[in-house]
């Protein structure tokens, strides 16, 4: 488990991100059942079928996935995997080590600009501080709004719209050195603590 520590306008966040559990079950078949969620992740499912998706989740060797806290309230849902062995990989120019993400923002109370933002800007540290990537790899729908707007903002660079088999997506890298030159101009400070969680893909930390 890592905690991911957020200063900015002296006020201090903690996004807390630990392995994805089957007790989890619940709270993401919540989330996936709102009107801000359905359309874009296709999984209101019944429970039954949901738990064995959460279950396959889990298990996956091709993904890390976690439930994200926010000063300990569950907050969203981040998907980890190698964009080497995802079919994105041949949309783009790929580089060796390149890391894609998955995001979900669950209560509907953090889907503003300022609350995103803060959101996202955990799981990209995160992502950066665990795992041995420069680029991150991003394919929100293009119908999405709230995301693509902030991850720009955070310095994402949107390469080019793709169809990919179940959406249109806009493709988007983040270079880790863009980024944090985004986060230090704003003056935000990050610091991390590491608990005992899930071995990584390449990472670093548990």
């Amino acid at each position: 488990m890592t905690d991911v520590e957020i200063t900015e306008l002296e006020k201090k966040d903690v996004f807390t991100f630990r392995p994805l559990r089957l007790e989890d079950a619940d709270t993401l078949y919540a989330w996936m059942h709102q009107k801000h969620i359905a359309p874009f992740w296709q999984l209101d499912l019944p429970m039954e079928p949901f738990k064995e998706w959460v279950e396959s989740s889990i298990t996956a060797e091709h993904k890390d996935c976690y439930l994200v806290d926010w000063n300990g309230e569950p907050a969203g849902y981040l998907i980890a995997y190698r964009a080497a062995d995802d079919p994105v990989h041949h949309y783009y120019d790929h580089r060796e080590g390149d890391l894609g993400m998955h995001v979900l923002v669950g209560p509907e109370k953090y889907l503003n600009k300022q609350a995103g933002r803060q959101l996202l800007q955990s799981m990209i540290q995160f992502l950066f501080f665990t795992y041995e990537t420069e680029r991150i790899i991003g394919e929100p729908d293009i119908r999405n709004r709230i995301i693509l707007p902030i991850m720009k903002g955070l310095g994402g660079e949107v390469l080019h719209r793709v169809h990919l088999p179940h959406k249109r997506a806009a493709l988007i890298a983040g270079e880790k050195q863009t980024v944090e030159q985004v986060r230090n101009k704003r003056g935000i400070h990050v610091s991390f603590q590491t608990k005992e969680g899930k071995e990584a893909l390449h990472g670093k930390n548990g």
